[in-house]
């Protein structure tokens, strides 16, 4: 029971992580076309949030195992990735100290969290990888991040110096992932030739993820369906086998029955 808890936790958990690593990638790329201090901030909330359930997810399905099995130098040594991804680098940044002069020292500890969340993700994730691996979804989810944040910086270049509903690079953002979600409310439209064209590869790239998304979970209830199949006619099987042999040994005891029936017959 607690490793179906583990598989669902660790799934909700790698979304969460992966999401954080989009929006720190895209607070990246404001730094160098400006973003207002309260996206940051906002950021910072939310990896906090991710490094709060990673802590939960090390002291419960971690750091009992591990740390039974290792050395505490073994232990650090295998698990230094979780340390590093449980602190709160963006937050603590910007959120509580303010340091937006610091960038040159931030740059270092965002790149070293961005390894750490990646570690990480490949921890968690590895259990709920199975179905995503087969139907290449997980590539799916690399590429549509990559659209998502190349995207929105591209489209903000193009669009900020002609579009009057395009001021800042949130703008953009708000764009990206409201094409990518097909949702398209409208308030913000491309001018430009080359800002409508991303426009359609970002629209294009989220609807074939939600279709393979789609066809994922599909896949994965009929596998589920198939398996649990094999266990039912493999447990018919071996209480068919268990009744054979019962038969077996009733039939044995019969035919002796039957013998010492026989031979009381002749000496009487």
């Amino acid at each position: 029971m607690q490793r179906h808890y583990q598989v669902i936790f660790e799934s909700v958990l790698s979304v969460f992580i992966l999401v954080d690593i989009a929006i720190m990638s895209l607070m990246i790329i404001g730094f160098t076309v400006g973003i207002m201090h309260s996206s940051i901030n906002n950021v910072g909330r939310f990896d906090l949030i991710v490094s709060v359930l990673i802590l939960a997810d090390f002291l419960i399905f971690r750091i009992r195992k591990d740390r039974v099995n290792n050395s505490n130098w073994q232990f650090i040594k295998e698990n230094w990735t979780y340390i590093i991804s449980i602190i709160p680098f963006t937050f603590i940044s910007f959120n509580v100290f303010q340091l937006f002069g610091f960038m040159d020292i931030i740059w270092l500890l965002l790149i070293l969290r961005y390894y750490a969340l990646i570690k990480v993700l490949f921890i968690t994730g590895s259990k709920v990888r199975e179905y995503p691996s087969k139907t290449k979804l997980d590539y799916a989810t690399v590429f549509l991040l990559l659209v998502l944040v190349i995207g929105s910086f591209l489209f903000f270049i193009v669009e900020r110096s002609v579009n009057p509903e395009v001021p800042n690079y949130e703008s953009a953002m708000w764009y990206a992932i409201v094409s990518m979600t097909t949702v398209g409310y409208g308030d913000i439209v491309p001018i430009t030739l080359a800002g409508r064209i991303i426009g359609i590869i970002m629209i294009l790239s989220g609807m074939g993820y939600v279709s393979l998304v789609t066809a994922t979970l599909a896949y994965s209830f009929i596998d589920l369906f198939r398996k649990e199949s094999h266990k039912a006619v493999d447990n018919v099987e071996k209480k068919v086998m268990k009744y054979e042999e019962k038969i077996d040994e009733l039939l044995v005891k019969v035919d002796n029955l039957e013998k010492k029936i026989d031979d009381n017959n002749r000496h009487n």
